[in-house]
């Protein structure tokens, strides 16, 4: 089954409450947070307080999307706000042993690939990722153009999954909308992340 991922980058930041109470009446399955340091993107998005105070909300999973420099610094504090899916960008980090951390806790071990970066990347510690997500943009910004040409990549993690008899799943950020999901879909995603097109 496709699952549904909100991300509150776009949201309006005066009504995250009510706005996730929506959205989880609309059976969107968790919640998508862009962590963001003005270092590894040129943005800032979000921290551990504002998540631990959206918390108490809902029980929907939180996903920390790490988009910084030295994430493994900042693992914990996310975690202990109540986020249950870690995610990172191979480039900022040891990411075996990040994995290997994010897994000892008990937590959804999840990697980020930005749009230049192959696919292979993750071959060399597959059995430490839960879920791989493909990013169609670059990193920072909402509203970015859908590369299409990412689904290829989609398509290839897919068969490594397969043939690796593997439960990882793999979920699409970036220009997720009612014109690009059935693409995504069919290449072979299991969780989608909107951004957005929900707030526009």
């Amino acid at each position: 089954m496709i699952k549904k991922f909100a991300s509150l980058l776009s949201a309006d930041a005066s009504n995250y409450g009510k706005i996730m109470v929506e959205l989880e009446r609309k059976n969107f399955d968790g919640f998508h947070f862009d962590i963001m340091d003005g270092h590894f993107v040129r943005n800032f998005a979000f921290n551990a307080h504002v998540i631990r105070s959206l918390r108490k909300l809902t029980k929907l999973p939180f996903q920390a999307h790490l988009e910084i420099e030295n994430p493994a610094e900042y693992i914990d504090m996310f975690l202990n706000c109540g986020c249950s899916i870690i995610t990172l960008h191979p480039q900022t980090c040891n990411i075996e042993r990040e994995l290997r951390y994010i897994k000892a806790k008990n937590a959804i071990a999840s990697v980020a690939i930005d749009p230049d970066i192959e696919a292979d990347i993750v071959g060399n510690y597959l059995s430490l990722i839960d879920d791989i997500v493909v990013m169609t943009v670059y990193p920072g910004f909402g509203a970015q153009h859908f590369n299409e040409k990412q689904l290829d990549k989609v398509r290839r993690l897919k068969e490594i999954i397969v043939r690796r008899n593997s439960h990882i799943t793999i979920s699409v950020d970036g220009g997720v909308d009612e014109k690009t999901e059935y693409k995504i879909i069919e290449s072979g995603a299991d969780i989608l992340i909107y951004g957005s097109c929900l707030f526009s």
